[in-house]
């Protein structure tokens, strides 16, 4: 018998990816679609990748509406590849819930009320366990869905129905529902808080003659600040290979090149870590160019797969907002953060000739895991930086 529907699922892209959040559908229901189409868009807590079709045929039914989020393997939508009728379709929904259920959700695999008495309202109603739990997130009891699918299951446009029906009688009135990337965010930052042995060194840095330089190289740019730093730590990486590593709360895992994560604050209100990689090797246009692009695709929420390779270190920039100084948190597996304020003019003593003069100085706090590193290597690491500008 030939191939008559296609599943579309919720992809496994990493080992760590447990679940992932429907950002956006490209293409409404019944819609032809063709084999590499990019059917939709899924957000995970570090990127945003589309979702390929891997058949051509009808977009038959969508499952996940988007901001869902839902396990590895759950079913989001079905392509008909072929002709089919409802009862077919309908079937086959049950079919492959039902095996990613099971995978997923082992104590979820039954229909909804297996365990009311016979007679009841709600003993005969068939629903899938994620629509259940769509239902009981939004406070609706099964028994006032009114299934329309064969043998009375409760279909997606079931549960749809009644829940616009609720909203639109409900007060307006109620909060934001975080996005998944904030959520992963803010659950990784507890932990570190907690378990971290977090401490700072801190220092000014003498950025004049090399702005000066630089500005040069590059007189398009407006972030020579961030182009300066990245460098300067890269040849610090550079010189302390054995702070150049990972650290899992159990092994040390060493980074092979100069890779440095960049703090984004994105258009949705979460933070992104972006990486730009082997920056020894590149010249300060390139740089430039790179982290620009980097730094674009992080705040609309696009980093790719690519821009999440292993750092040690992250740069967290928050002098263009007038910052003087502030202390930033490491995130784990990274082993360092750099926190860097405003440049500004400061009188500085020059004993040589026995006056004050100006120097354009910028403040840093070098934030280290002292499980891993120590204050004298934090010091030096910093002394590093200071030297390579």
């Amino acid at each position: 018998m030939s191939k008559r529907f296609e599943a579309v699922t919720i992809p496994k892209w990493g080992i760590e990816m447990t679940q992932g959040r429907i950002a956006e559908w490209r293409y409404a229901e019944g819609a032809q679609i063709k084999a590499g189409d990019e059917l939709v868009d899924i957000e995970t807590d570090k990127i945003v990748n589309s979702f390929e079709a891997r058949e051509s045929g009808t977009l038959a039914c969508i499952l996940a509406p988007e901001g869902e989020e839902l396990a590895v393997g759950t079913l989001i939508g079905v392509i008909a590849i072929g002709d089919y009728d409802s009862a077919q379709l309908a079937a086959f929904i049950e079919e492959h819930q039902g095996i990613a259920e099971s995978s997923n959700q082992p104590a979820e695999t039954t229909t909804a009320q297996d365990d009311v008495a016979p007679g009841s309202s709600t003993a005969a109603k068939k629903i899938s366990p994620a629509l259940l739990r769509k239902l009981d997130k939004a406070g609706i009891d099964v028994s006032q869905v009114e299934g329309t699918g064969p043998e009375g299951r409760v279909l997606k446009e079931d549960v749809d129905k009644i829940m616009a029906s609720n909203i639109e009688s409900s007060s307006a009135v109620g909060g934001t529902s975080m996005t998944a990337a904030q959520q992963k965010i803010g659950a990784s930052l507890t932990v570190a808080q907690s378990t971290v042995p977090l401490y700072h060194v801190s220092r000014e840095l003498d950025v004049g003659p090399a702005l000066t330089q630089l500005g040069a190289q590059l007189p398009q740019s407006s972030g020579l600040i961030t182009v300066l730093i990245v460098q300067a730590v890269a040849k610090a990486l550079e010189q302390f290979p054995a702070l150049n590593m990972q650290f899992n709360g159990a092994d040390l895992m060493p980074v092979a090149n100069a890779n440095i994560a960049i703090a984004v604050a994105r258009d949705d209100g979460a933070v992104a870590a972006p990486v730009i990689g082997d920056v020894n090797s590149k010249a300060a246009p390139q740089i430039a160019d790179e982290l620009t692009e980097l730094i674009n695709r992080a705040r609309a929420g696009r980093s790719t797969a690519q821009d999440m390779m292993p750092a040690a270190i992250a740069i967290s920039n928050l002098g263009m907002f007038g910052v003087e100084s502030f202390t930033a948190m490491v995130t784990p597996p990274q082993v360092m953060v750099l926190s860097v304020g405003r440049a500004e003019m400061k009188p500085v003593w020059d004993a040589s000739k026995g006056l004050f003069s100006a120097a354009q100085r910028v403040s840093v706090s070098l934030g280290a895991d002292h499980r891993v590193i120590n204050g004298a290597q934090a010091a030096q690491f910093l002394q590093a930086i200071a030297k390579a500008i």
